[in-house]
């Protein structure tokens, strides 16, 4: 189970390796494509070559590293705003500090008191979170200038329409919900299996005549049969204490010792 700045990353990382994709050398395409495979359709609406797609790229990126449940799919700005909103999982404080893998929308005419203000027009544009340094973030966008591109932008910056806010954290339940108990009985199921995958006779050539000595004189007796009928002597098992000491006692008795 990954972690959840695994998951974030998944997604940060399939933005990564479209950079340079564009209308120019026509890689684009190919992320438009991705997204037309969603069933059913959001809105029924296939997107064209010629359609903006800077949100397109946001739910492939969610689609290609497996987390279309919680990126949901959208190819535009205010109706993804409007699913994660449904969710709970909007930000609308243009202050907020981003994390990689959160969604951020833009608003190009935000107005110059925008640090003291809450911008609440209609986004038009998005892209993912890369990375946040100091007070940059830095964003990975689809058509940034008609490709996949970098940018830039302050905490608090001019601009910034809000954040949508997949629940990477969700995904990881399973694993944070692991206590004591439910390991020991994991870890019961799995011994059992490896032990049962060593109760047969598989060995190795080196010990045939030592092994041959060891039933010829008894101090082997075996346990059950295999699938074939022969003796089952779990030549690969491990050697528990008591067995141990059953095995010194034939020999000792072989011996007079006992």
């Amino acid at each position: 189970m990954a972690t959840e700045l695994e998951l974030r990353n998944k997604v940060v990382d399939v933005m990564r390796g479209w950079l340079g994709y564009s209308e120019a050398n026509g890689k684009f395409k190919a992320i438009i494509d991705l997204y037309n495979t969603q069933r059913p359709l959001p809105r029924g609406y296939a997107v064209q070559y010629d359609d903006e797609w800077c949100a397109t790229t946001v739910t492939a990126a969610g689609m290609a590293a497996g987390l279309h449940d919680i990126i949901f799919g959208e190819c535009s700005c205010t109706k993804m705003i409007e699913l994660f909103k449904a969710k709970g999982r909007w930000q609308e404080n243009d202050a907020y500090r981003p994390e990689s893998g959160d969604i951020i929308m833009y608003y190009w005419k935000d107005g110059s008191n925008y640090a003291t203000t809450d911008c609440t027009a209609a986004p038009n544009h998005v892209g993912v979170v890369e990375k946040v340094v100091g007070n940059t973030i830095t964003v990975i966008e689809g058509n940034k200038g008609e490709a996949v591109a970098r940018r830039t932008v302050a905490v608090n910056g001019r601009y910034i329409r809000g954040y949508c806010l997949p629940d990477y954290a969700s995904k990881v339940e399973e694993e944070d919900n692991m206590d004591q108990a439910k390991f020991n009985e994991m870890f019961k199921v799995a011994m059992t299996a490896h032990q049962k995958e060593l109760q047969d006779n598989d060995c190795g050539e080196w010990s045939r005549e030592a092994r041959e000595w060891a039933i010829r004189v008894g101090l082997f007796a075996g346990n059950g049969t295999t699938a074939d009928g022969q003796p089952n002597y779990m030549w690969a098992s491990s050697l528990t204490r008591e067995q141990a000491a059953q095995l010194f006692y034939r020999f000792a008795q072989q011996h007079g010792l006992a």
